[in-house]
């Protein structure tokens, strides 16, 4: 509600100067625009008006920072100017977690020169038929090799782009843990007549995303 500018004259009852309907108005609007305390928030009276108190936040932000799968950081190493330390949050790939997540008690830290692009990426090692067996993290100045498919079978050692670090800039590819199957990238004819029970045909599979 908008109120036009109003001026009183001294001497004069209020109510000759504004209609009880357009006071009780005004102190409607005045109660409905009161602050009102909530979560980490208190209201409290003072000679010159409502104070309105703020808890203090912990963490030295006012915002929370949300965290996901294999969340990516780099920041520069206190003990060399010239290179930034890289460090890759818990994740997993199909149920598994990297057997160098973890140093220490800490998470494993990663060194990468200055003005270096490094690639963070998740290698797997599997059985070659259905299953994973085990994956690591690896950061280096290489990009993930492209799988090569196989035929009736799985790639051995798939690798897959977690992310690329630049100095203190960070780039997830991806936000979460990791799932993937076998699929079929292609078929061939075969070369020689099939036996009884085979397939016309060759498939050739990789590990890729269901």
């Amino acid at each position: 509600m908008q109120f036009s500018s109003i001026r009183f004259n001294g001497g004069r009852p209020l109510l000759k100067e504004i209609t009880a309907e357009r006071l009780n108005a005004i102190l409607t609007e005045i109660r409905r625009l009161r602050p009102l305390p909530g979560r980490g928030i208190t209201t409290r009276a003072t000679g010159e008006g409502i104070a309105i108190d703020l808890a203090a936040t912990t963490g030295g932000g006012t915002t929370s920072v949300s965290t996901h799968p294999f969340q990516i950081s780099s920041v520069q190493d206190p003990e060399n100017e010239n290179s930034y330390i890289i460090r890759v949050l818990p994740g997993t790939l199909n149920g598994l977690l990297p057997t160098n997540t973890f140093a220490d008690g800490a998470l494993t830290e990663f060194s990468v020169g200055e003005d270096e692009v490094a690639y963070v990426k998740l290698v797997g090692a599997t059985d070659g038929t259905s299953q994973f067996v085990s994956c690591e993290i690896v950061v280096d100045n290489e990009p993930a090799a492209p799988q090569i498919p196989t035929a009736f079978s799985l790639p051995t050692d798939p690798e897959f782009l977690l992310g690329v670090v630049y100095n203190a800039a960070a780039y997830n590819t991806i936000s979460d843990s990791l799932t993937v199957i076998g699929q079929i990238q292609f078929t061939t004819d075969r070369e020689e007549a099939p036996q009884p029970g085979e397939l016309p045909y060759v498939s050739w599979y990789v590990w890729a995303a269901p």
